[in-house]
């Protein structure tokens, strides 16, 4: 399948207004929002700043960066599927149907920071959305991006769900165009692009004991099955297996790391 014919995360992939699709994001929340938030105080986000949230989601990062920059900054929420933001508070913050492979930068570039948590490794054309990104940052701003990486799974000691989260990366990539290798490379997309003060770490959280990222990729599998069958990348007994390891208290493994980077645009 050729990039012109992917299709895109909200196309009925992952996304959408399903129920379920709200506590997936939920979970993801719980599972990556503190270390989010612990990554961009350290890049020094504050009261008076213009940030633009890529790829909101439900929009927890978004409404954490609203209360901290107060009403002398401002924040812009985007996402192709704004259907998850609608109940963000309205002081200085813009919710906005955006997609960043194509259409101009917001009215309020240039931004003081930019965040996009799991958007890049999904596009086809993450090169030429980052060059864009890191455009509309004001000289000195920052720029951070968190990424899927794969390679926790190579080392799983449980077959059934290494498999069915190979398959979930396999089904991404053939349908959406997701890479799960892109983010190993970190932080040279950035240092490449003449960025300062560049740096990344990594988040490998535990996936097991029916906790939040046991339910996260619990619903994520269980949206993705259809699409794992079609392809034959997956049986429903590796599936079933892996579902059910997912749902046992006393399971204990790695999925998908996070890779985060982070720069400088020089002043």
């Amino acid at each position: 399948m050729s990039s012109r014919q992917m299709l895109r995360y909200s196309d009925d992939v992952l996304g959408g207004p399903q129920a379920a699709e709200q506590a997936r994001l939920a979970a993801m929340a719980t599972v990556c929002d503190p270390t989010t938030i612990r990554i961009l105080e350290e890049r020094g986000v504050a009261a008076g700043w213009r940030c633009l949230e890529v790829g909101a989601g439900s929009g927890s990062i978004a409404r954490w960066l609203a209360d901290l920059v107060g009403a002398d900054g401002h924040v812009v929420a985007t996402d192709v599927d704004t259907g998850h933001l609608s109940d963000l508070p309205a002081a200085h913050l813009t919710v906005l149907r955006h997609d960043i492979t194509r259409d101009p930068a917001p009215d309020a570039a240039p931004f003081d920071l930019i965040h996009a948590r799991f958007v890049l490794e999904h596009l086809p054309e993450r090169e030429e959305a980052l060059d864009r990104l890191v455009t509309w940052l004001r000289p000195g701003g920052v720029i951070v991006i968190e990424s899927i990486a794969g390679f926790p799974l190579d080392s799983s000691p449980h077959p059934p769900f290494a498999q069915a989260m190979r398959a979930v990366d396999e089904v991404l990539a053939r349908s959406i165009g997701t890479d799960s290798t892109w983010a190993r490379q970190f932080p040279a997309p950035l240092a490449g692009r003449h960025l300062v003060e560049v740096g990344t770490a990594v988040h490998l959280p535990p996936t097991g004991a029916a906790n939040a990222s046991a339910l996260c990729w619990t619903l994520t599998l269980t949206r993705l099955r259809a699409r794992i069958r079609e392809l034959d990348l997956a049986s429903d007994d590796v599936l079933d297996d892996a579902l059910a390891l997912l749902a046992d208290p006393a399971f204990f493994d790695l999925a998908f790391a996070t890779a985060i980077a982070w720069g400088r645009r020089r002043p």
